[in-house]
């Protein structure tokens, strides 16, 4: 194992614990893995449509309720947590937990319960949220004790982002420039194979985030965090929403920007802009390569900015620009250029830059996101004196899960005005106005409300760097006095 590294003030009194770059390089891996999942699964429509017969408004109703489940488990679990520490510390029993229910959700999906129906689906989809919801509170905890830094600290978001945009454009020309030429359209037997690669590079992915944490994730340093004697409940998620500004900040934007997220990024959305607007699906494996080579470039630049003003600050920043940026695509797209991309030159090119800022924004936009969520749990323990990661992260992501999950009714909404009621968008269907202007609302005007919810509740977020580095001494002293005191019940 490495040595532990340590940031050093100026008078040399005040340390905060860092950890090796190849140990955040390997541990960033793990929220890549839940990408990868999720990825597989924004194709649920597809799954419901074609291996368990169900009609798109059920299976936009299942997911609803997926969403509800997923974001009261959140907290459930979030409560279950401080409970567990083991000889293999905390993080990493959670996060194997997690990774074994996603994989055998994936599983069953597309092999062992298509053809029953809706209870079939229900129980695949409903086990993939509990097994990501599990995995992702081993990862809240991970992500909170592997550096307390707040200069390092968005150097994980900006390898899991870079992992996941990479990944994303990697099963994009996968699935668009292999699989769909195999097999003539997004059939079921496509999804089986998408989905038996997902599970073997996901899970390769979690195995080296465990050994990334070994380090952090030991029994000493997760007891440490917790004084003898302070319970944590269930009443503490409400209290958070009174006691801390940062976090009913964080609550607001991550929830707006999830449910526009949520229906932007479906399948169906791409499938409408490229296969039947642009008409060239296939064209979406070329662009993802260009669209991941910007992102990577404004990822760097926008974590560096967080490492220095804070990542509040920078996502504020870059969320404003992302919203020009949407506005520039829409006039693009009310031109009818669109019709002569990946045809025309000039139109092409046009398009590729603006759909790759875009996709760009959402990326670096969620980079800063993975860093302040880390933030706001230590400045609740600043405040409180309660550790309790899981829990914090939960609840914002819980209330962002809530109005995501309107995003799924919304989908089937919009489709349903379109025609598609008991079918699904297929590459090369003709092209009406009232696709052009779904796609258009779907696409683009569901990103726009979202970021402009978070540019608005942004105004009310207090912390920057100086005054995260000011909360991260007084917490080290607090889990002092937590080993004292419990040396002194010993």
């Amino acid at each position: 194992m490495g040595k532990e590294r340590v940031s050093v003030s100026a008078d040399n009194t005040d340390r905060l614990v860092t950890t090796s770059l190849w140990r955040i390089i390997l541990y960033s891996l793990l929220p890549a893995a839940g990408n990868l999942f999720m990825i597989f699964f924004t194709m649920n429509t597809y799954i419901a449509n074609g291996g368990f017969g169900l009609s798109m408004a059920l299976a936009a109703s299942i997911a609803s309720a997926a969403q509800i489940w997923d974001a009261v488990t959140d907290p459930v679990i979030a409560v279950i947590v401080p409970k567990i520490n083991t000889r293999f510390g905390a993080a990493r029993p959670i996060m194997l937990t997690g990774l074994i229910i996603t994989v055998f959700a994936t599983y069953s999906s597309v092999f062992l319960l298509p053809g029953t129906g809706a209870v079939g689906w229900v129980i695949c989809y409903f086990a993939y949220f509990l097994g990501r919801t599990i995995m992702n509170q081993g990862k809240n905890i991970a992500s909170n004790i592997i550096t307390k830094d707040p200069t390092q600290r968005p150097l994980i978001g900006r390898c899991t982002q870079i992992y996941t945009l990479v990944i994303a454009a990697a099963l994009s020309v996968y699935r668009s420039k292999i699989l769909f030429p195999k097999y003539g359209s997004i059939s079921f037997e496509l999804l089986r194979e998408f989905g038996v690669t997902v599970m073997i590079i996901g899970t390769v992915f979690v195995i080296l985030a465990c050994i990334a944490i070994s380090e952090a994730d030991t029994q000493e340093n997760i007891a440490a965090n917790y004084r003898p004697g302070v319970k944590i409940n269930i009443l503490d998620m409400f209290r958070m929403f009174k006691e801390n500004p940062a976090f009913l900040t964080c609550v607001i934007s991550d929830g707006t920007d999830k449910m526009a997220n949520e229906v932007t990024s479906a399948s169906v959305v791409t499938t409408m802009l490229f296969g039947i607007l642009i008409g060239n699906y296939k064209f979406t494996g070329d662009i993802s390569m260009i669209t991941a080579a910007v992102t990577i470039v404004l990822i760097f630049f926008i974590t560096g900015v967080a490492r220095k003003k804070g990542a509040g600050t920078a996502y504020l920043r870059f969320t404003k620009l992302a919203c020009l940026v949407i506005v520039a695509m829409f006039v693009f797209m009310l031109t009818g250029a669109y019709r002569s991309v990946s045809v025309k030159i000039v139109p092409t090119v046009i398009f590729i830059i603006l759909y790759a800022l875009l996709s760009a924004a959402k990326s670096t936009t969620s980079a800063c996101m993975v860093t302040m969520y880390q933030d706001v749990a230590d400045y609740q323990f600043y405040l409180t004196g309660k550790y309790m990661p899981g829990l914090v992260v939960a609840t914002i992501t819980m209330s962002g899960k809530l109005v995501k999950a309107l995003g799924d009714l919304l989908i089937a909404a919009f489709l349903a005005l379109i025609g598609y009621t008991t079918t699904t968008p297929q590459p090369n269907d003709p092209e009406t106005p009232a696709i052009f202007w779904v796609t258009m609302v779907m696409w683009l005007g569901m990103m726009l409300l979202g970021w402009g919810a978070s540019i608005i509740a942004m105004k009310w977020y207090p912390l920057d760097n100086d005054k995260m580095r000011e909360i991260q001494i007084a917490n080290k002293k607090k889990r002092a006095e937590n080993e004292a005191l419990k040396k002194e019940g010993d």
